[in-house]
């Protein structure tokens, strides 16, 4: 079976003696089931012909005793591979979504978040019925299948020939209709990603689309797509109905012919009637697993469709291995070199970084401005390696950054960026997240710095208070100082605030700057920001435009020599 995804049986390892359980089971279950075919024989053979007494007390015990250990062997079988399956899924979702998380964030601009959520939700769950019943289902039907194909032969040579004439064609079918089913699975798959992906957005973005009153225009799209996906699912479907009708039919044909032809031979002595009647059962039981092994086919077809789409994700190399250093820093972060920096989104051959040098020293603060899509954003997302520049680098403390250990240099960086990600758990979590380690003392340190602590003590449960998904239940000032307090409790050499007090009234943005100024006295502060009032006491002010680093210096330095930059000043402050 072409592109079988023998990869999974990796997850098996640890389950090992249950897989041994297992295979025990289903050979043990096809072995009853084919006896139970053949006991026939000697059911008809002593009791209706022979007239034999002692066998028609003997029969019923037999029968009930073999019925019942079957039924016991079914379970064992049935509930072994069921835990099996649910192993190898969880396993197999654990190993997902740590790749996922691990994959750099050029990925995640190739493909919508929708698409990796349904990996992990949607295919993992089809995937649970290939690994928990389909394969285990095939092997039984298959065991069974041989087993009964067996007796049919042992009892009538010649009727097993002619029995068995029409399997070619029924394998044909099979495999055309498995390759068609295979096909439509993968373009179902692309249209259920397509609508999870819509309802990720909208569960996201809700206060907007009630804002904009898009709800009917959303509900249409959504259902616009749903109908797509429900027109490929139908495709399965009426492709899957096909199969059992034509197998069925050729299975009438062949036991019509078999009871006539087979009947005659009875007639003119040529077997006897126990012989010809376990001969037909064993036939007819044969045809049912055979049936059965070709909707197996189709349903593994869909799930090798499924696990392929899965293993492209597993395949993709993480973020470390692609770019971790080898270097560790010893020292604190005392300085950035940034020399010719430049950067262009994957997709795109629109430079929005172009040769960008400059210098950040610790014990200095420095702010970057500019007009909005001057490149301010993706200046500073390159410094934590969100993003590798696509020419020139960055040197801390005369090391090229690529030359380092991603994780430990990361650590050494707190960033409160425009868009406020809370994270589904408790204040104190939310806050402590980059330093769970943290005593109590510490947290409300970092949480009055960032003037949200007199608010979170206001809170009935205070700082053990739920926040709800995203910290839906807070307004974007106390997202934003939540935020602010995670960055600070952090401790990182270098803090950047990017525009990380615009909802921020300007008393507590004051506050709030004036804390962190003296916290980070001695490190290195970077501020990006449109509100210009927040950076003026700043030791050095970068203007940006187009992507290039038009000057810097002071504000006054700036404001003298820079028409841009006064403009943008005489703008905010209202003077001619």
């Amino acid at each position: 079976m072409k592109n079988f995804p023998f990869w999974l049986f990796k997850y098996l390892k640890p389950l090992k003696l249950l897989v041994l359980i297992v295979l025990i089971t289903l050979i043990l279950n096809a072995a009853l089931t084919s006896y139970l075919a053949y006991f026939v024989k000697v059911v008809v053979n002593s009791v209706f012909v022979e007239k034999d007494a002692h066998m028609v007390k003997l029969v019923p015990i037999i029968l009930v005793l073999l019925v019942f250990f079957k039924g016991v062997v079914f379970f064992v079988n049935y509930y072994s591979m069921a835990y099996i399956g649910q192993r190898v899924i969880a396993s197999l979702r654990e190993e997902l979504y740590t790749k996922i998380i691990s994959l750099p964030l050029e990925n995640f601009l190739k493909e919508p978040p929708g698409t990796f959520v349904s990996r992990v939700i949607n295919d993992t769950s089809l995937l649970q019925d290939f690994t928990s019943r389909q394969v285990a289902t095939f092997i039984r039907n298959l065991l069974t299948a041989i087993g009964l194909i067996g007796v049919v032969f042992y009892q009538d040579f010649q009727l097993a020939v002619i029995g068995f004439l029409g399997l070619p064609l029924v394998g044909y079918v099979i495999s055309r209709i498995g390759k068609r089913i295979k096909r439509y699975t993968d373009r179902m798959q692309d249209r259920l990603a397509v609508i999870t992906g819509h309802l990720f957005d909208a569960v996201k973005n809700i206060r907007e689309i009630k804002l904009f009153g898009l709800e009917e225009r959303f509900s249409k799209v959504f259902a616009k797509d749903n109908l797509r996906y429900l027109k490929e699912f139908m495709k399965v479907k009426k492709v899957e109905g096909i199969y059992p009708p034509i197998v069925e039919l050729t299975g009438a044909l062949l036991v019509g012919f078999l009871v006539f032809y087979g009947g005659s031979r009875v007639l003119n002595g040529e077997t006897t009637a126990g012989a010809f009647f376990s001969f037909i059962i064993a036939l007819i039981m044969a045809y049912e697993p055979i049936r059965k092994l070709g909707q197996n086919y189709n349903k593994i077809q869909q799930s090798i469709t499924v696990a392929e789409r899965v293993k492209k994700i597993l395949d993709l190399p993480d973020e470390y291995s692609i770019k971790d250093g080898h270097l560790e820093l010893e020292e604190p972060i005392g300085e950035l070199r940034v020399e010719n920096l430049s950067f262009t989104y994957p997709g795109s051959d629109k430079k929005v970084l172009d040769f960008v040098s400059c210098s950040f020293v610790r014990g200095k603060k420095y702010a970057i401005v500019g007009k909005s899509g001057s490149g301010k954003t993706t200046f500073v997302n390159l410094i934590p390696r969100f993003y590798d520049p696509t020419g020139g680098t960055i040197y801390v403390n005369g090391i090229d950054y690529r030359e380092l250990k991603l994780l430990p240099y990361r650590k050494r960086l707190g960033v409160v960026s425009q868009e406020i990600i809370l994270f589904r758990g408790t204040l104190k979590e939310n806050i402590a997240i980059g330093k769970p380690d943290a005593t109590m003392e510490e947290i409300v340190e970092a949480a009055k710095i960032a003037c949200i602590h007199d608010f979170i003590v206001s809170l009935p449960d205070g700082y053990d208070t739920l926040i709800g998904e995203g910290g839906i239940q807070l307004s974007g000032g106390q997202r934003q100082r939540i935020a602010i307090a995670r960055a600070v409790l952090k401790d990182p050499d270098v803090l950047i605030l990017d525009e990380a007090t615009s909802a921020l009234d300007s008393e507590t943005e004051k506050a709030i700057q004036q804390a962190i100024d003296e916290k980070f006295r001695d490190r290195i502060l970077i501020t990006v920001a449109h509100r210009l009032s927040t950076v003026l006491n700043s030791d050095e002010i970068l203007f940006m435009r187009d992507g290039k680093l038009v000057e810097k210096g002071s504000h006054r330095e700036l404001y003298e020599k820079l028409p841009d930059y006064r403009r943008l000043v005489d703008l905010q402050f209202l003077v001619n």
